[in-house]
C-alpha cells in the first residue's frame, strides 16, 4: 500500500474474514422472511377483496390494512438482513393481529395456518439469534 497522500485507497482483502454460516441457521431465517412475504400477499389480496364490497371471512379489512402490509414488509426485509429485532417484532405483530382478528370474529378461524406462521416466525427468531451468536464467536476467534 502506498503512503502517498494523493494515492487512492486500496482494500486489504487478505485480512477479510469469510463466515461459513451453517445452512440450518440460514434456512430458519429464509423461511421466516418468505413467510412474511406470503403473509403480506395474503393480507393484500384479502384487503382488496374486502374493499371491493365482498365481506370475505368477516374480516372487515379496510385501507388501514395497508399500514399493516407496510410494517410487515419492513419486518420481512429486516429478517432478510438477519435482524433479531425485526424477527421478534414480526412475531409479536402477527400474534397481536391474530388476537384482534380472533377476538372480533369470535372464533379461531384459520388456526392451523396461523400455527404454521407462528412456527416459521419463531424459527426466524431462533435463526437470527443463532446467526449473531455464531458471527460473534467467529469474529472473536479471528481477532485472538
Amino acid at each position: 500500500m502506498k503512503n502517498d497522500v494523493y494515492s487512492t485507497p486500496e482494500a486489504n482483502l487478505e485480512n477479510e474474514v469469510k463466515l461459513d454460516i451453517p445452512e440450518e441457521m440460514l434456512k430458519k431465517i429464509k423461511h421466516a422472511w418468505i413467510a412474511g412475504l406470503v403473509s403480506v400477499s395474503i393480507t393484500i389480496i384479502f384487503t382488496f377483496i374486502s374493499m371491493s364490497g365482498t365481506d370475505i371471512l368477516s374480516l372487515g379489512l379496510d385501507a388501514w390494512a395497508f399500514f399493516d402490509v407496510f410494517l410487515m414488509l419492513i419486518f420481512a426485509f429486516g429478517i432478510y438482513k438477519k435482524s433479531r429485532t425485526c424477527a421478534i417484532l414480526m412475531f409479536l405483530f402477527f400474534a397481536l393481529n391474530k388476537a384482534v382478528m380472533w377476538y372480533e370474529a369470535g372464533t379461531l378461524s384459520g388456526l392451523p395456518l396461523a400455527l404454521v406462521f407462528f412456527w416459521l416466525y419463531a424459527q426466524g427468531i431462533v435463526g437470527t439469534f443463532q446467526y449473531h451468536t455464531f458471527k460473534k464467536k467467529v469474529l472473536n476467534n479471528y481477532k485472538s
